[in-house]
């Protein structure tokens, strides 16, 4: 008989207790060190290539600017200068929109691997990604539009009799965030790990969310108030980041040399950012992963990329493919950025 999803079950993973489930999950983090370390990398390659463009782009015309009339930089941008700052935008936004995705998925099947004890690597990780892209995506939008609503009545309802105090909303909003989202905790682990539709993983998520009520409340509220921490975190790197720039005298009109240095400097901060994303993304998402193995033990979606399975990246595919670190698509959207880039410096110089 043919196994599905349900059939096939991992080396025992510990159920571990609503209140060790963050330790857990901070625990298969730090033992995930170095393989998380070769996913961000390709994560930050992403961005680079997809954002980088438009950031370059930008700092380009600053420093362009800096010799020419306002009226002329405007001129330009209206003419010119306007469409390819449109394009770099809509291939900043798909690139951003990927990378997030891809960020998920890629720490779902690491953290998966290790916590079972068979490790998957960076190939595998990847194989699996791209196979559960669309899934990924369609599961996403499930889980937003209940949360939206939610979300939106409780800003017409509930944010005007708090007056307009911040800390208060937003403390309950994250609240209301982790309430309604609990049921729907386990969706992304389920497509991923557990091979099943979008649907399918709902209903089980629902299950599950049954099984274990505290500890779906305890994942979503975790990852609602760690994405806003690391997030003003990164506004605080920035904001850094900058002070010392200016500290050092690099800008738009720091000479030569200067540009040139603010310029390597912007392209690592760049890649740096797409690797903090990743990171951000893996620390969220590990308390879901420890809790959906712990309950279910189900890792048929690791069974199809390791030695053997069906999508292992390192077998032939049928129609003599082999795996590419980056899809074709991916690579256009690098040459178009690149062209973009080119283009716009093209049309202010």
């Amino acid at each position: 008989m043919t196994q599905g999803p349900a059939d096939v079950v991992a080396a025992p993973v510990p159920l571990a207790t609503t209140r060790g489930l963050l330790p857990a999950a901070f625990d298969l983090l730090v033992r995930s060190g170095p393989a998380m370390r070769r996913a961000s990398f390709y994560i930050g390659a992403i961005v680079l290539g997809t954002v980088g463009p438009l950031v370059v782009g930008m700092w380009a015309v600053a420093v362009i600017g800096m010799d020419r009339p306002i009226t002329e930089m405007d001129a330009i941008l209206e003419s010119s200068g306007g469409g390819m700052v449109a394009l770099l935008v809509a291939i900043a936004t798909l690139g951003m929109v990927v990378a997030a995705v891809e960020s998920r998925t890629l720490a779902a099947a690491v953290l998966g691997g290790v916590l079972t004890g068979r490790p998957v690597s960076t190939r595998q990780a990847l194989a699996r990604s791209r196979r559960t892209f669309w899934r990924a995506v369609v599961a996403s939008v499930l889980v937003a539009v209940p949360l939206t609503v939610a979300q939106s009545g409780f800003d017409l309802v509930v944010g005007p009799l708090l007056g307009g105090a911040e800390e208060a909303t937003l403390l309950t909003s994250t609240l209301l965030t982790a309430v309604v989202g609990a049921p729907f905790a386990y969706m992304l682990t389920g497509v991923v790990l557990g091979d099943v539709d979008p649907f399918e993983s709902l209903r089980r998520s629902f299950r599950m969310f049954a099984v274990r009520r505290s500890a779906a409340f305890v994942i979503v509220l975790f990852e609602t108030v760690a994405a806003l921490l690391i997030l003003l975190g990164i506004g605080a790197g920035l904001d850094v980041a900058l002070r010392v720039f200016d500290a050092l005298g690099l800008g738009p009109d720091a000479g030569p040399l200067g540009v040139a240095i603010t310029t390597a400097g912007v392209v690592a901060v760049i890649f740096a950012f797409g690797t903090l994303m990743f990171t951000v993304m893996a620390v969220t998402i590990a308390p879901q992963v420890v809790m959906f193995l712990g309950l279910t033990h189900a890792t048929f979606g690791l069974e199809r990329v390791l030695p053997g399975g069906p999508d292992d990246p390192d077998r032939r595919a049928p129609d003599g493919g082999r795996f590419r670190w980056f899809t074709r698509p991916m690579l256009v959207g690098f040459v178009v950025g690149a062209i973009g880039l080119l283009s716009l410096a093209s049309a202010y110089g």
